[in-house]
């Protein structure tokens, strides 16, 4: 029905003239806009209450079918529930369930949605303002009656009292999914959650689509909860529908994999993909990335051996096997993965470096993609550069107390070197960065030379080292220092020749940061001695050097408390004694709690989640300069580093796992030689 055939059946109703049918249609959208507009609620006795929800951003296929998705804005739209009088009314002429209830344009299909409220349409004949008692006295009994307990907000649980459930941690199980067939899901955005006493909790972007919720009680037989999620979440959800094995099983039943020398050959001369978006060799490589992306993992290995393929994932620290696949499907998804990364498909004597990228999850990822050539076949390791996670802040990575001080001071001289030591997967790189963060300003000049650049960061000028044409560390470190950098981050001193080049930018009024590997905070000295640098000159030039290594975080949901044994305590004791006075003062361990990993579905049954550094923080003092110039040993430098209040990485672990951040089998793990 129209405005117009609307302003007509009012009229004839009340036996009064067209233009009096007009006028009350008018005053009602227009006192209906308004109290919407602010965020209230207004209900007419009998007849029904209108209400406004708001609809958050969200992507959704491009209804037309080219094959893209469409970004739609967050949007308020106009909603009206019938009254029980009136739907019983409604159900002799009409099916209720076809009044408005959908947001605008969520499926695919070519059905328009209805038109909400709208006051645009104009009068047929202009008639004179009416007051609020004209109004009443056009229509006696009628007026509307405000709801003002709802305040104008943003938050849809306010104005429609729907839950908002965050599924980011949630399981489902296989027996609720199966529930409700994949492609009703998929096509109405839509994943069941929970099944409790009849009563099926479906996560839905429009929670308020009557017309969906209707078909889930016939499809399901049960009552039906609806709650408001993201696309995202609810995608995440609905991935868990797909069954890696049976696409394995389609590869091996319905696909030919053995590619031949020929065809490798041939694929590499025309650089065609013959492979498409649909089949199997491509889904099951881009689950398991996908997979490995939302598992946090770090790395992918994907190893041959004799009859079978392992792939196996670095989670915070660990590397844990997830799939085992068949042998004959190896040389294809080496294959796929040798297209992404842009390699040569035929070259498999040889090891060969490369990167591509892939959307998860509305996000890009970066892979950094590398093979090597073992007995049974190409072994392959991507390492996973998300770079939705962007820069951590220091407290985040876990520096804090007496280093955190030490190590923002020196940060803020204008010239120096910050080193920071550690073996590899210690996480130096992120502790480079986190050090950035705090000294980025559209006032300096930021440059980094990096192999590979893993975290890219706009209001940097980052560079990609590449050895193969002569552009190293030292040769790239030549070119900066006349690109007027205010700050130089080097990814890595590894030889004598960039050694040199870092102190000399130290010494000429350019902050340095850098890592070496070494085992600790005072070994950074020796080894840079070790590379013919001067004493006098690493004295001169190094302001800081940090040693870290990354321990896991307890699971928070699911830690329990330990009992520590008389030998740990005797250890901890012992670590306690030698911390400065200002730290050994607010330690108390005879309350202490020290907790263990027991393992939940929200940390995957392993206990933990997630990972923190434990760190010593060395401040070049005139004591520790003096050392350094007399060529003393890294254990001299020790000693007098924590005779001036350093703690060092064991008892910066002890005070973590005293707090439950993490436990003390990972500490001991971490830090013991």
């Amino acid at each position: 029905m129209t405005v117009t055939e609307l302003k007509k059946l009012v009229a004839a109703k009340i036996n009064r003239p067209l233009a009096d049918g007009a006028k009350i249609v008018d005053a009602l959208v227009d006192a209906i806009s308004e109290s919407l507009s602010t965020g209230d609620q207004v209900t007419y006795s009998g007849f029904g209450t209108f209400f406004i929800v708001n609809y958050p951003a969200k992507s959704i296929l491009d209804p037309q079918g080219r094959g893209h998705k469409i970004i739609m804005l967050p949007t308020n739209v106009a909603k009206f529930r019938p009254s029980g009088q009136l739907r019983k009314k409604l159900e002799k002429v009409v099916q209720v369930e076809t009044v408005s209830q959908s947001a605008p344009v969520e499926s695919t299909s070519k059905e328009s949605a209805p038109e909400p409220i709208s006051a645009t349409e104009p009068p047929e004949k202009a008639g004179p303002t009416l007051t609020e008692d004209n109004l009443n006295e056009l229509m006696p009994n009628k007026a509307p009656v405000v709801n003002k307990t709802t305040a104008a907000s943003t938050d849809l649980k306010k104005v429609v009292n729907i839950q908002f459930r965050d599924l980011d941690s949630v399981k489902v199980e296989k027996e609720v999914l199966a529930l409700i067939p994949q492609n009703i899901a998929q096509r109405y955005k839509l994943a069941p959650i929970e099944l409790d006493a009849g009563k099926l909790t479906v996560a839905m972007v429009d929670p308020q689509n009557i017309n969906t919720i209707e078909l889930l009680k016939k499809i399901t037989q049960l009552e039906i909860e609806p709650v408001l999620s993201t696309t995202d979440e609810i995608q995440a959800i609905l991935d868990q529908y797909s069954v890696l094995q049976d696409e394995l099983e389609d590869v091996i039943e319905h696909s030919d994999l053995g590619i031949s020398k020929k065809e490798l050959q041939q694929a590499e001369k025309e650089k065609v993909e013959e492979e498409t978006d649909d089949s199997p060799t491509v889904r099951i490589v881009y689950s398991l990335l996908k997979r490995a992306v939302r598992e946090r993992a770090s790395d992918v290995h994907i190893e041959p051996y004799e009859n079978e393929v392992f792939v196996r994932y670095r989670i915070d620290g660990i590397l844990q096997k997830k799939v085992v696949l068949p042998k004959q499907i190896h040389a294809s998804i080496v294959a796929r993965l040798k297209i992404m990364a842009n390699l040569k498909i035929d070259e498999q004597r040889l090891p060969q470096d490369g990167r591509f990228q892939i959307k998860v999850d509305q996000g890009s990822v970066d892979f950094r993609f590398s093979t090597m050539p073992c007995v049974n076949g190409e072994k392959i390791v991507l390492r996973i550069l998300d770079k939705s996670q962007g820069i951590l802040s220091l407290e985040e990575i876990g520096v804090e107390g007496h280093g955190f001080e030490i190590l923002s001071k020196n940060i803020k001289k204008s010239h120096g070197m910050t080193l920071v030591t550690g073996p590899t997967g210690s996480g130096k790189t992120t502790t480079l960065y986190a050090v950035l963060g705090r000294l980025m300003d559209v006032g300096v000049n930021i440059v980094t030379l990096e192999d590979p650049v893993e975290y890219r960061i706009q209001e940097i000028n980052q560079s990609q080292i590449n050895a193969d044409i002569g552009y190293t560390f030292a040769s790239s470190l030549r070119s900066v220092v006349r690109q007027d950098p205010d700050i130089i981050m080097l990814g890595e001193i590894r030889d004598k020749e960039t050694a040199e080049m870092a102190v000399h930018a130290a010494l000429t009024g350019h902050i340095v940061l850098s890592t070496l590997h070494t085992n600790d905070a005072s070994g950074a000295i020796p080894r840079l001695i070790d590379m013919d640098i001067e004493p006098f000159l690493i004295a001169s030039s190094v302001n800081t050097v940090v040693g870290q290594r990354l321990t896991r975080k307890l699971c928070p949901k699911c830690k329990q408390a330990k009992k520590v044994s008389a030998l740990e305590i005797e250890e901890i004791k012992a670590e306690i004694e030698k911390m400065p006075k200002d730290v050994k003062k607010d330690v108390n361990l005879k309350d202490a709690t020290f907790f263990t990993p027991k393992g939940c579905d929200d940390c995957s049954k392993n206990g933990y989640k997630g990972r923190i550094g434990v760190f010593e923080v060395l401040d070049i003092s005139e004591n520790i300069k003096d050392l350094v110039i007399a060529r003393s040993t890294s254990g001299k430098i020790q000693e007098q580093a924590i005779a001036e209040g350093m703690l060092t990485m064991l008892q910066d672990g002890i005070l973590k796992a005293m707090k439950g951040v993490t436990s003390l089998e990972e500490v001991w793990r971490v830090t013991r030689e």
